[in-house]
């Protein structure tokens, strides 16, 4: 274990430098979202209730699943262009343990997209952000950060195999942002797509975020919410571990992970 957590770290931390030697990413992963929220508040700023906390709220989860899906995607294709993937899968550390610090890595600095959002919501726009239960607030956020990283780690599997994995990521982008509920709820979507919505660990995560924020005196469903997203998190790691083996293996028998 305590190997494994070296690996993760010396991942993460080359990831965070590598965003600061070039920030390119910094367009889609987190200006993006906060152009959406932008907006919203901008249209609904005379909304009653709390729908400024919403679509705040919202658009902090766009920016973690974001940069968690361009991390997930981009990992292998940025060790291609490097010429450093092949050092990479020939080191005794686990493919998986490197990914996941990419992941966590880039999930983690789209937190820094809610922060600006909430300081921008309060300050321009006057939205009453006062968080219910901070503890809570925080321990939701972070146990989403790790669901998004998990879920990241699945579609990093499938990238491993595929020249295509920017066309991936640009797909899977803005579906998995209107299923989660990211930005309105998930009721108002066709009944057909909820059961897509609810294997999602993000889902759950937001919801118990904002449960947190404005709704302290249902502490049961709360504690429900996050229990579900654990479960559905750890599902995800297991299924990414049982990916990564396979196409790990597959790759190295058919001699093609490194083909542009």
């Amino acid at each position: 274990m305590p190997q494994t957590l070296r690996v993760i770290y010396s991942a993460f931390r080359m990831a965070m430098l590598h965003w600061m030697a070039d920030p390119q990413w910094v367009i889609p992963n987190v200006i993006a979202p906060f152009v959406f929220t932008f907006i919203a508040l901008t249209l609904f700023k005379e909304a009653s209730g709390s729908f400024g906390l919403y679509a705040v709220l919202g658009g902090g989860m766009m920016g973690m699943w974001g940069n968690t899906l361009y991390s997930s995607g981009f990992a292998i294709e940025f060790e291609k262009w490097q010429g450093t993937l092949e050092e990479i899968v020939a080191t005794p550390s686990d493919l998986l343990h490197i990914i996941a610090g990419r992941s966590i890595s880039n999930a983690l600095f789209g937190l820094t997209n809610m922060i600006a959002i909430l300081l921008i919501a309060a300050l321009v726009f006057r939205v009453p952000l006062g968080v219910a239960s901070p503890i809570l607030f925080a321990f939701a956020i972070v146990l989403t950060l790790l669901s998004v990283s998990a879920l990241g780690l699945i579609f990093a599997s499938a990238f491993v195999l595929t020249r295509y994995a920017q066309v991936f990521t640009n797909g899977l982008e803005f579906p998995i942002y209107v299923i989660s509920g990211s930005m309105f709820p998930i009721a108002l979507l066709p009944f057909w797509v909820h059961p897509a919505a609810y294997v999602l660990g993000p889902t759950w995560g937001i919801e118990a975020i904002r449960m947190a924020a404005s709704q302290p005196n249902t502490p049961e469903k709360f504690w429900l919410y996050i229990g579900v997203m654990l479960l559905i998190t750890f599902i995800y790691v297991g299924m990414a571990a049982f990916l990564f083996k396979k196409v790990e293996t597959k790759s190295r028998r058919d001699g093609t992970l490194v083909q542009a």
